[in-house]
Parts: structure tokens; C-alpha cells; sequence
């Protein structure tokens, strides 16, 4: 879906996640003059469902053909987890299509035992019964803080993903949480040259802050933010904090 007009900008989301988790962003994007691209990933909400592994290099090819088709030939590109593997990626393979770069609470390598153990688990739950369902009832308190669980806005956002997750078709999530392993970019970070930002969020157990303050060391325009009390999906739980960082930066 598109809102606004003026320079673009793409939202690419998280795993089992769709576009719709980008609403806090939407409006004051558009508001500040920007023409707001918000996709669903392959297998992930109105988008259509994969039948193998389905890795970075591949949500990567479905940004440029989303561009190409879109004929936009440059634009800033905003990820958050999932989504900023891509456009870390996409930043790397194809840099002439892309402007000013956020990559918020995600990794540059997905190339560890640890990370190969927490997907593979993630797969066994999306191919068992209702399995978008149960991962999203099972990690809600690790993505967003307590605080934004019991207010209103989470409870409704709560209500949104889990009817999000009952669609959900969970072998495509799970093709998705296999095809993920083996990212690895750390050796090339340092030859991105698109003004960065890295974001983290103070709580992410998910991606801690360290890994964001590594890459924004790493990569040479980079500029580094740590949203107080954050968890995992920064953008929600600390939305007001997260708009203020991310507007100026991209209209700088």
C-alpha cells in the first residue's frame, strides 16, 4: 500500500509480521512529505505463500522488482528486523537504489548457533497446528514492554496481530524462519557507504543493543540511538521516541 507523496520511502517489517505493523509510522511519514511504500514480505500478510526456504537474497530481489515496478529508481529504506536484513542487503547489492538507510533492532549475521537453534525452533511451531497463533501469544512479552502491553493501543495492536497471526499461513513461515539462516554480511559492512541509522532497543533480548552498536561502528556514515525500555519491535512499543529519530534523520 501507498500514503502521501514527495520522496519515497519503503517499510519493510519483521518475520510473521505484515505491513500493518508500520502504523505508527505511516501517518507522520506522509505528514512530513514523504511517499510512504508499505509491502508485505513473501509468505506474510496479502502477499502469497513460499514453497522452499526462503532467505534475504530473495525478499532482497522482491524489493527491486517492488521498485522497478514502481519505477522508482532511488529511495530511503527503513527494516526492522527481518525487513532490516533486507535493506542491509539491499543497501550492499544494490546501492544506487537506495537513499538514506534505518535499520532498526536486527542483525548482521544470522550465521551462529544460537540464532540457527531459535529459527528452527520458530519453524517447528509455524508447521504445527495454529502455530502463527501460539509463537505470536508466546514471544507478545518479548516484543513489545509491559508498559505498552496494558495500555490501550497495545491491547488493540494485540487484537490486530492476532487476527494477523490466524491467517497466517504457517509453512510459509516457516520456509521463511529456515531460508533466513546463514545471513551474514559482517565483513562487508564496512564498505556500505549510505548514511546510516541503527536503532536498538534498550530491552531487545531478541537483538540486543550491542549488535546495533557494532554495526553502527562498523559502517562509516553511521549514526547509532537507543530507545529507553524498547523491546523487540521498537517502532511499536516506543513509537513517539522512534518517529522522532527516524523524520529528521531522513529529512537531514
Amino acid at each position: 500500500m501507498e500514503f502521501g507523496s514527495g520522496r519515497p520511502v519503503i517499510l519493510l517489517h519483521g518475520i510473521s509480521n505484515s505491513g500493518r505493523a508500520w502504523g505508527p509510522q505511516i501517518v507522520p511519514l506522509a505528514d512530513a512529505g514523504f511517499r510512504v511504500i508499505v509491502p508485505d514480505h513473501a509468505g506474510h500478510g496479502a502477499s502469497g505463500p513460499v514453497n522452499r526456504p526462503w532467505g534475504i537474497q530473495d525478499f532482497t530481489a522482491d524489493v527491486v522488482a517492488l521498485l522497478a515496478h514502481l519505477d522508482i529508481g532511488n529511495a530511503d529504506v527503513v527494516g526492522l528486523s527481518l525487513g532490516g536484513m533486507v535493506a542491509l542487503q539491499l543497501a550492499l547489492e544494490r546501492p544506487e537504489l537506495v537513499g538514506r538507510l534505518v535499520v532498526a533492532n536486527s542483525f548482521d549475521t544470522t550465521a551462529t548457533p544460537g540464532f540457527r537453534s531459535m529459527a528452527e525452533g520458530w519453524a517447528g511451531m509455524f508447521r504445527s497446528e495454529e502455530g502463527p497463533v501460539r509463537r505470536l501469544e508466546r514471544t507478545w512479552p518479548m516484543l513489545v514492554n509491559d508498559a505498552f502491553r496494558a495500555s490501550g493501543e497495545g491491547r488493540r495492536t494485540y487484537q490486530v496481530w492476532h487476527g494477523i497471526a490466524a491467517t497466517a499461513h504457517g509453512p510459509s513461515l516457516a520456509y521463511v524462519s529456515e531460508g533466513i539462516i546463514g545471513f551474514d554480511v559482517t565483513t562487508r559492512l564496512a564498505s556500505l557507504k549510505r548514511e546510516t541509522l541503527f536503532i536498538a532497543g534498550e530491552k531487545d533480548a531478541m537483538s540486543p543493543p550491542e549488535v546495533s552498536r557494532r554495526m553502527a561502528e562498523t559502517v562509516p556514515h553511521a549514526r547509532y540511538a537507543e530507545l529507553a525500555e524498547a523491546f523487540h519491535i521498537s517502532n511499536v512499543d516506543a513509537a513517539e521516541h522512534f518517529n522522532r529519530l527516524l523524520i529528521p534523520f531522513l529529512l537531514d
